[in-house]
């Protein structure tokens, strides 16, 4: 009997939650994630060859092995080849997956290969939830009531509920215009300086927030973080980089693990992979723009932010 829940609960993890959705999956695969990388892994199954990889960037269905599948059911997504040449595909898309087991049959003096059922699809959709958060409905409905981590800011200068609904919806919308106008997600070291930015602009506004640095993933990243009746939240303007239209994403610093479907949990079953990690926080007054052209317009846009 336990043996059969534990089957159950492993089949559920990448099992479509809606029942209009496509029939349920009986092949489980699992994964891990990194910033540029997917990489799963999936059980035996009876009398297969070999297993073909599909994946699908925003540009449909492809396979992607480029040879058959046959020993340790498993595989890393990095490249994919565009024109006869490798581009990386995994960090700035979204990216789901599955796999298709391959029968060998023998007929006459040939062996006839076929495809079986697919897999259950994994995707590297980390933000379910808690992207485009714009408004302060969207806000409401992602606030919790209790953190169960440990705090890592317990003297942090922190905001009602009221408060910040009453405000969130604004300065997000002033701060997207920004980002949306002016910022490539992908411009290497973007997040510092905007992330600056945010800190400045709700601090000014009377919603404290700090700039976090670590990494999201496996990669350095700087962030924000503001405290809601005791309970810690990301908040992140540069999500845009590793998931498209994403940001601004706001997530309870609980739910930051990628469980081994791709999306956020607090209670990560299976294989999963941590998302933002913290390493040092600052608050608004100790952080400033560097003295470049680049910062110089980064001063720019918080000095339109708050009419100076």
């Amino acid at each position: 009997m336990l043996y059969k829940f534990f089957i159950h609960s492993f089949l559920s993890l990448c099992m479509p939650l809606s029942i209009f959705a496509e029939p349920a999956c009986t092949l489980p695969i699992s994964a891990t994630f990194s910033e540029d990388m997917i990489t799963i892994v999936w059980p035996d199954v009876k009398n297969a060859a070999y297993y073909n990889i599909y994946a699908n960037w925003g540009n449909g269905v492809k396979k992607v092995n480029f040879s058959p599948v046959r020993t340790r059911n498993r595989f890393t997504f990095i490249w994919a080849e565009n024109q006869g040449k490798k581009e990386r595909v995994v960090k700035g898309n979204r990216v789901s997956m599955y796999i298709r087991p391959v029968f060998a049959q023998p007929k006459k003096h040939d062996t006839l290969y076929t495809e079986g059922i697919k897999s259950c699809t994994i995707s590297n959709d980390y933000f379910t939830g808690f992207s485009l958060v714009l408004d302060s409905l969207n806000c409401s409905r992602i606030l919790v009531t209790k953190q169960f981590g440990h705090e890592i800011l317990p003297n942090a200068v922190q905001t009602s509920r009221d408060v910040f609904l009453a405000h969130y919806g604004n300065y997000a919308k002033a701060i997207y215009s920004i980002y949306k106008a002016n910022i490539d997600p992908h411009d290497e070291g973007a997040c510092v300086p905007f992330s600056t930015l945010v800190s400045k602009y709700f601090s000014h506004n009377g919603i404290a927030c700090y700039r976090a640095q670590g990494t999201f993933m496996s990669m350095f990243h700087s962030f924000n973080i503001v405290v809601v009746d005791s309970v810690e939240y990301i908040l992140d303007f540069t999500a845009d980089q590793f998931v498209p239209q994403s940001a601004p994403v706001f997530i309870p610093r609980d739910k930051c693990f990628a469980d081994s479907c791709g999306i956020p949990t607090s209670a990560p079953q299976g294989n999963f992979s941590p998302m933002y990690r913290i390493e040092t926080i600052f608050s608004s007054d100790q952080v400033a723009f560097s003295d470049t052209p680049k910062a110089r317009q980064y001063q720019s846009f918080l000095d339109s932010l708050i009419g100076k």
